[in-house]
């Protein structure tokens, strides 16, 4: 990443809530996102400095065929950038909501490599802490496997920054920690990520209650449990539901401490599991 990349802007690609995406064609042709912090944000300091870090895990994570991997960090002036790789396809969340035919009949392949993403990021010594569908992103590939990347580190931390503080993320994939201690571990990441295959496998959410409020109280609270999954659907293979109701276990010593655990189990359960 010593050579500056150059680029043409090929338009506008998409709006975050941290930072603006435009699409990019480089030098040799390949198409690429460029990904710069909001103009409104660059001298908040707390915001500044989490999309700088991210940037830099992104790249420390880069290159991993589960990672939407990190091309050039930067500066434009004072306004931070990172150029990624552009991963044209579809998030969990719409696959999810379309009832997608891809989901379905690679289900437990796009759960493995979802999992794979984050026991990278564990790995290397960081929590994601912004796990949810909405930042998986999964191309078809013309009949065979898809391919599933992880995305958006703006959120991550180092794995001993344990809190405790006010905890950013999305509060429907928090663990009780988070809502609690104000303290996230890599643990942490495990709850959300069962969070988020719960639903995928039952198409139902974990906790269900008739108020936003309400539905955050039982994900947070020590003693409410998960609904098991068979419950929902008594077809399902008893391995995966004993995988995610381990993952979403209240109390943080009951789970697996990270994601490499997990997915070495539902790697070594998958040729035994049929949904």
């Amino acid at each position: 990443m010593q050579n500056k990349l150059t680029y043409a802007k090929f338009g506008k690609f998409a709006e975050g809530g941290m930072a603006s995406l435009t699409s990019i064609v480089l030098g040799d042709g390949t198409r690429a996102l460029l990904r710069e912090l909001h103009t409104a944000k660059i001298l908040s300091f707390k915001d500044h400095g989490r999309f700088r870090f991210g940037t830099k895990v992104r790249s420390m994570l880069s290159p991993h065929p589960n990672i939407v991997n990190s091309l050039e960090i930067g500066y434009h002036g004072l306004r931070p950038y990172e150029i990624i790789e552009l991963l044209e396809g579809q998030n969990l969340k719409a696959l999810v909501n379309n009832h997608s035919e891809t989901l379905q009949k690679h289900m437990l392949f796009i759960l493995v490599e979802a999992a794979e993403a984050l026991a990278w990021v564990h790995q290397n010594g960081f929590m994601h802490l912004d796990v949810k569908p909405e930042n998986f992103l999964v191309k078809e590939s013309g009949g065979g496997l898809p391919i599933v990347k992880l995305t958006d580190f703006d959120l991550s931390k180092k794995s001993d920054d344990n809190g405790p503080y006010p905890q950013p993320g999305t509060p429907n994939y928090m663990a009780p920690e988070q809502f609690k201690e104000k303290k996230a571990y890599q643990s942490s990441d495990v709850f959300a990520f069962c969070l988020m295959m719960y639903r995928i496998v039952t198409g139902k959410a974990a906790f269900v209650a008739d108020t936003k409020k309400k539905l955050l109280h039982l994900q947070a609270s020590s003693v409410q449990t998960a609904r098991h999954p068979q419950d929902i659907d008594p077809t399902l293979n008893p391995a995966l539901c004993a995988i995610l109701m381990k993952g979403l276990s209240k109390k943080r010593e009951l789970r697996y401490p990270d994601m490499m655990a997990l997915a070495m189990e539902l790697k070594k359960k998958v040729e035994s599991i049929h949904i």
